[in-house]
């Protein structure tokens, strides 16, 4: 294995999250910049002088023409599934963005065809490298919370009208998918990770206060295999700003809860024979419209160190797409239920 090999990495979409994926690129040994594509000529020619890398319109044309190892696509959730098959099919290792897709059956899709195509099939998902949510994970997973019976996801989060009208994409069915499946899913993700599969779901979605095609609030009870339960809180609609991104898990010798605006703090630990740990501060919160609200913590460097792991043949924690297809589950499932007014059984998931 040639461990001096520096990965070229294509870009496709220069949006909002772009310039954390370029940054962490650039400062990921091993990795490199190697094009730009947007199908927003301003974006892309932008991305492109200020990487000094080409910049091109036609994502297709990008990946003919360049000499690209790992394709990673930050573009409107619902053209995940198209750019990615043309990547997959195309020979590349390929990083998508959350949520991978909008449905399940294209998910299963890609992995399919990732699969038959023997590359990588990565997913963003940034925020379980919280150091607050690594702690829990390391309580949980060495048993030290005992048996756990319960978890609560709370996301009380804003988004303002003038947010979805700053995108045509944004709040439509077709490109955006759902408000819990754009800006919920990384936390229904950690969730899933904790606790296990879901066995089943009983959800309710309503739109309370946006002129958008999706829901801005849901609510969910959640059955898991292990037979724990858990409930679902979320809501783009808190007045004034964002209030609180919470876990809460209970178990027969602990209670947790992480907090905070991003899930990034540790407000309760009540861990029987195991103190609170000392968590490194880690990065901050996106922070959009001049603080009226926050997003996920920026780890994006670790997702790429990580990347780099796995192509080098060593060791990592990066999310694939079967990993990722746990959550996209749960959201839809809960998308069903509310559409049907039943309680979703899941058939058990392979990884």
């Amino acid at each position: 294995m040639n461990r001096s090999k520096a990965y070229r990495v294509g870009l496709i979409g220069c949006g909002r999250i772009a310039k954390v994926h370029g940054e962490a690129i650039r400062r990921v040994d091993g990795l490199v910049l190697g094009a730009v594509c947007d199908i927003d000529d301003k974006k892309s020619k932008a991305f492109s002088v200020l990487y000094n890398v080409p910049g091109y319109r036609d994502f297709s044309r990008m990946i003919k023409k360049e000499q690209l190892d790992i394709v990673a696509i930050a573009t409107p959730n619902g053209t995940h599934y198209p750019i990615a098959k043309g990547c997959f099919e195309g020979g590349f290792h390929v990083l998508l963005e959350k949520p991978i897709t909008i449905t399940n059956q294209d998910a299963e899709d890609l992995i399919s065809v990732a699969r038959r195509k023997r590359v990588h099939f990565f997913a963003v998902k940034q925020v379980r490298y919280n150091p607050s949510i690594l702690a829990l994970k390391s309580a949980i997973d060495e048993g030290r919370l005992g048996r756990i019976f319960s978890a609560s996801l709370v996301v009380r989060w804003t988004r303002s009208q003038e947010y979805f009208d700053q995108s045509d994409w944004r709040g439509t069915r077709m490109l955006d998918g759902g408000s819990i499946l754009n800006q919920g899913i990384h936390y229904v993700d950690v969730m899933q990770w904790m606790m296990g599969d879901v066995k089943s779901i009983f959800g309710k979605v309503e739109c309370f206060c946006h002129k958008i095609e999706i829901e801005d609030s849901a609510l969910a009870l959640i059955h898991f295999t292990s037979g724990a339960m858990g409930s679902i809180e979320f809501t783009i609609n808190t007045y004034p700003h964002n209030l609180e991104c919470s876990l809460t898990v209970l178990g027969d010798r602990g209670s947790v809860k992480l907090a905070g605006s991003a899930m990034n703090e540790i407000a309760i630990w009540e861990v029987k024979d195991l103190p609170m740990p000392v968590i490194p501060e880690g990065f901050p919160p996106y922070v959009y419209e001049g603080g009226l609200y926050q997003g996920s913590c920026p780890n994006h460097i670790y997702v790429y160190q990580d990347i780099v792991k796995v192509l080098r043949g060593e060791d990592s924690t990066i999310v694939d797409g079967g990993e990722a297809l746990r959550s996209l589950r749960i959201i839809n499932g809960l998308y069903e239920s509310a559409k049907t007014g039943k309680e979703v059984v899941f058939q058990r998931t392979e990884k």
